[in-house]
């Protein structure tokens, strides 16, 4: 009688080679998780300034993104204290700079992000606004500066110039 059927040494052999290779294959997943979460918050983030510009030129008013702790509030607010990764607000200034009044349209929310990514800022440290020219302008009426975001230890830097154009730049953490 001729039984069919896998043998103990041969099925050892085939999770010896699976262990093998999910040992290869965890690290590189992992690389291509983070690397995907910072194009998508870089990509989150860059959106909501191009929109601002544009939306600042097509109406010739201020739009301004900035930062706050309670995006998805009923009526959220921007905060200085703040990090950029806990959320961000695009709108329609009419009113305080930087400050979302009665006024004011809120254009798109955005909430927050995972704990993995972390950005830091130079001259924006709690808004961008765009003039109606297309200009940008930070809080200390600098039109030129970087948002930096970070993911493991890869960063994508969202450089804006002092006509408010974007470039992205790659860097380390």
């Amino acid at each position: 009688m001729n039984e069919r059927g896998f043998t103990l040494v041969e099925l050892l052999v085939v999770l010896a080679v699976g262990a093998i290779l999910l040992a290869i294959a965890i690290p590189s997943y992992a690389f291509l998780v983070n690397s995907s979460r910072l194009a998508a918050v870089t990509n989150d983030l860059v959106t909501a300034l191009h929109l601002a510009r544009s939306e600042a030129i097509k109406r010739g008013i201020r739009v301004t993104v900035c930062k706050t702790s309670n995006a998805m509030a009923e009526t959220p607010v921007c905060d200085a204290t703040a990090s950029w990764q806990q959320g961000w607000l695009v709108f329609v200034d009419g009113g305080t700079k930087g400050v979302i009044d009665s006024g004011d349209t809120l254009l798109r929310v955005q909430d927050s992000l995972s704990a993995v990514v972390t950005i830091t800022t130079s001259n924006f440290s709690s808004f961008v606004s765009y003039l109606p020219s297309g200009k940008s302008q930070g809080p200390n009426e600098l039109a030129n500066g970087a948002l930096r975001v970070c993911v493991a230890s890869t960063r994508r830097d969202i450089i804006i110039n002092n006509t408010g154009r974007i470039r992205l730049d790659t860097n380390t953490c």
